[in-house]
């Protein structure tokens, strides 16, 4: 709790900083309603951004409607005209396309219904299409597991690397993939073999370390895997089970780095299966977003850009950020 207390002040501050009030339930928000359209909540991260969203606007006093998509752009892009034709106050969107969302945009932007991005960004040179974006900068986070890998790599002789990333249409995994690639561009040694994309998803993930495992076994076997989310890093390391392949960071075992830290990634960190995850907390990106939104009905300025912190967490930081990332 005293931990929760902590990242709760912190948000606070944060948010403060970045000129975003963390609004207290008032009269202007009162009978606000807002449509979160987002991804599939099967997936554990979303899920519990969608639910802390809802948990935080009524709190305030705002109802939350969610509409999941299985990153369908098309479908999601209907819901925006649907959410738009029914009346609600603001739309919150996690986009499942970074670009075949932005003509529902311009339509919102038309008929004048405020839009608040969280977590998936849309391509760049369409800021006047949202009010702002709550969420890491995820080159950033690609910034950051790429560096944890290449300092788990030390040592190591031409080692190679497999990627296997969220949907590389929407927003998030081509800037996280581009923000690993830079990094590794500064460690010429490490070879990347393969990228695969499981958009987010456990069992594609398995399937597909399986795969990469058995393809390159031949070949002296792969030294790691980026794994793009934590549940995306729990599946190559269920194959690695299955398929008798060693994980850790000693010579000839193969290393899991990963982001969205979730209760799978702190276990297999505990357990050195998994050498790092990165901070993107669902609770802390809900509450943010509810509160930006909050703030821009009570007449304050929001930022075009909330980023939320970015931190690397391995096991000498874990106890920090354990109970957040689980849930």
């Amino acid at each position: 709790m005293k931990l929760f207390k902590r990242i709760s002040v912190a948000l606070a501050l944060a948010l403060a900083t970045s000129g975003v009030a963390v609004v207290q339930a008032q009269p202007s928000l009162q009978g606000k309603k807002l449509a979160y359209l987002t991804l599939p909540t099967s997936n554990p991260f979303l899920a519990k951004l969608a639910s802390t969203v809802q948990a935080e606007a009524q709190a305030l006093g705002m109802s939350v409607t969610v509409l999941s998509s299985p990153y369908d752009a098309a479908l999601q892009s209907q819901q925006v005209s649907d959410a738009i034709a029914q009346g609600y106050d603001a739309l919150l969107i996690t986009a499942a396309s970074e670009r075949g969302i932005l003509p529902a945009l311009m339509t919102a932007k038309q008929m004048k219904v405020p839009v608040f991005l969280i977590n998936s960004p849309v391509a760049d040179g369409n800021e006047a299409l949202y009010e702002s974006f709550i969420g890491e900068n995820h080159t950033e986070l690609g910034q950051a597991a790429g560096e944890a890998l290449a300092k788990a790599l030390e040592g190591r002789d031409k080692p190679k690397v497999a990627l296997i990333t969220g949907s590389l249409a929407e927003g998030v995994a081509p800037r996280r993939l581009a923000g690993f690639k830079e990094a590794l561009a500064r460690h010429p040694q490490i070879e990347v073999v393969a990228t695969e994309d499981a958009k987010w998803d456990t069992a594609a993930s398995e399937r597909i370390a399986g795969q990469l495992y058995a393809r390159f076994s031949a070949q002296g076997g792969l030294d790691a895997i980026y794994g793009m989310a934590d549940n995306v890093a729990h599946g190559a390391i269920l194959a690695a089970k299955t398929a008798g392949v060693a994980l850790g960071t000693a010579p000839g075992q193969v290393i899991v780095v990963s982001s969205n830290c979730m209760k799978f990634g702190v276990d297999h960190i505990r357990q050195g299966e998994q050498y790092s995850t990165a901070t993107q907390m669902p609770t802390r990106t809900g509450k943010a977003a509810v509160d930006t939104v909050a703030a821009h009905f009570s007449g304050k300025p929001v930022p075009k850009h909330n980023y939320l912190e970015v931190a690397v967490i391995t096991r000498d930081n874990l106890d920090d950020y354990a109970a957040p990332c689980t849930f």
